[in-house]
């Protein structure tokens, strides 16, 4: 429009001046080096003007040309989007359903002209490892991380997830705590380690993993219990196997204060002492528990204690025994009177326990200790009543 007007104009100028200058053209010269042009003044506009429409013309011509290519160009990138789409469609089909050898090739010739070529390497990652070829998904994972270096959050955590689904553990663990290091405590990496953690038996980092997890609001409280008992369970497993009784105990010493006591970390602990014949050392971590709770786990294991004078853990029980009514309680100072030979005071606590809560278990201990004062008549209606309880 700009150029249209100065055209216009030069032409109403002339229209206007032209006729006031004619037999007066005036003189032009234009010397350069040893070259001189001379004109009049009339010819020497109108060859200004003559240029400048010839180089709209060229500029013109030169736009179509480019024009064409650059429509031409756009015409066969949007044709490559088009078939890249298609290829990536068919090939997310094919995963979906579960064909891993076309969803392998249409994801991998959906990455031609793709804008979003990383989804498809590690879509490829996954069809390639449901068939057997972790030396493929290796390379199309190291092929989304060259062309996507940014995007190492989203590889990292496909290969390690991959390589936990493979059995593979020890890799995917070394790539969770690599992860751990440059991208801290993300959701998605947290879900992750809690997996990996359980599988290689990191229980402290799983026990860490688990108390984040529960802090951002990312576990269930059902699941976080089941996982944090297990996982405690698994570490006094693997503390006593390595260290033994001396391990356990350092190990217990380390625990926060309020987890100490707890009887999801107390029991397990004590049945381990008592396995290593450490049942002096349970007896007192024992006694200290159920000062804070009468847990009947805690009871239970009180029972399996085989110590060489109970007095302090008897003593202990029958206080709690005056204030409290309690089945299990009297059963296991039954059980601890049997082992110190005290029928009597034995038989009087497990009459009061299967008062409070019939037990088949207690009934059977009650029969055989009615046989040894060969009292068969009334072991046998104990024995009536275990079976009882039992069918």
């Amino acid at each position: 429009m700009i150029r249209l007007a100065i055209i216009i104009a030069i032409l109403a100028a002339g229209l206007i001046i032209g006729p006031s200058i004619t037999g007066q053209q005036g003189y032009v010269m234009i010397a350069v080096s040893h070259y001189t042009i001379e004109t009049t003044v009339t010819v020497f506009l109108v060859a200004i003007v003559l240029l400048y429409v010839g180089l709209l013309l060229i500029e013109w011509i030169l736009g179509r040309l480019f024009g064409l290519s650059h429509r031409t160009r756009t015409w066969f990138v949007s044709r490559r989007r088009r078939k890249a789409l298609s290829y990536t469609q068919s090939g997310m089909q094919a995963l979906v359903a579960e064909d891993y050898a076309a969803a392998e090739k249409m994801l991998l010739k959906g990455t031609k002209g793709n804008d979003l070529a990383l989804l498809n390497y590690l879509n490829a990652a996954t069809a390639a490892q449901a068939l057997g070829h972790e030396e493929k998904r290796d390379d199309y994972l190291r092929l989304a991380h060259e062309k996507n270096p940014e995007a190492g959050l989203a590889v990292g955590l496909t290969q390690a997830r991959l390589q936990y689904q493979q059995g593979q553990f020890e890799p995917a663990l070394i790539k969770v705590q690599e992860l751990e290091k440059e991208y801290g405590s993300h959701p998605a990496l947290l879900k992750l380690q809690k997996d990996v953690y359980l599988a290689t038996g990191e229980w402290p980092l799983l026990m860490s993993t688990l108390d984040v997890l529960r802090s951002q609001g990312l576990i269930e409280q059902s699941e976080f219990v089941l996982l944090k008992e297990q996982a405690y369970i698994g570490w006094l497993d693997s503390v006593a196997h390595a260290e033994g009784s001396a391990g356990l105990i350092t190990v217990w010493k380390t625990l926060p204060r309020k987890d100490r006591y707890n009887a999801d970390v107390l029991a397990p602990l004590c049945e381990r002492l008592i396995d290593l014949n450490a049942s002096q050392e349970a007896q007192q971590l024992l006694i200290e528990g159920l000062d804070k709770n009468l847990d009947p786990r805690l009871l239970v294991c009180a029972s399996k204690l085989e110590l060489n004078d109970y007095h302090p853990l008897l003593t202990n029980l029958e206080k709690k025994a005056a204030k409290e009514s309690l089945a299990e309680l009297h059963s296991t100072l039954a059980h601890l009177y049997v082992k110190e030979g005290k029928v009597e005071q034995a038989e009087l606590h497990l009459q009061q326990a299967v008062a409070l809560q019939p037990s088949a278990a207690d009934y059977i201990l009650l029969a055989t200790l009615a046989e040894q004062r060969e009292d068969i008549a009334q072991a046998n209606e104990y024995y009536r009543h275990s079976l009882a309880l039992a069918s």
